[in-house]
């Protein structure tokens, strides 16, 4: 990978570390770059939410399902239980996320304050 790639890349994680923090200002202390080594599975691209790892990539042609395969396998080899994201920021285009579609059904459950077929306020 050419230095300008690697540039764009880290651009991309600032970015998104950036954004987490302004919309997570409690947290904001806590949320930035993670530490990676030339392999690049030390830490998540981005750190400090608890319980999502973030993946990041940036660039003209991004592979999704690559990306979302690196965050879960970067997650589970670490034996985290975090929620693998991977945050694609395609060139002069919209960011987005993807996730795994059970990730992102146990997300709407909580957000909804939704658990095992019932509220919490019916049981």
């Amino acid at each position: 990978m050419g230095k300008f790639s690697r540039d764009k890349g880290k651009r991309g994680e600032r970015s998104t570390a950036t954004e987490l923090r302004e919309c997570f200002p409690e947290l904001a202390e806590e949320i930035r770059r993670g530490w990676q080594a030339r392999e690049g599975d030390d830490e998540a691209d981005v750190i400090g939410v608890p319980g999502y790892w973030f993946e990041v990539k940036a660039g003209k042609s991004i592979q999704i399902l690559k990306a979302l395969e690196q965050a879960h396998s970067a997650s589970v080899n670490k034996r985290s239980i975090a929620v693998p994201v991977a945050v694609l920021r395609p060139d002069r285009k919209e960011p987005f996320v993807a996730l795994y579609w059970t990730d992102f059904l146990m997300i709407i459950r909580r957000i909804f304050d939704y658990e095992y077929g019932q509220t919490r306020k019916d049981r």
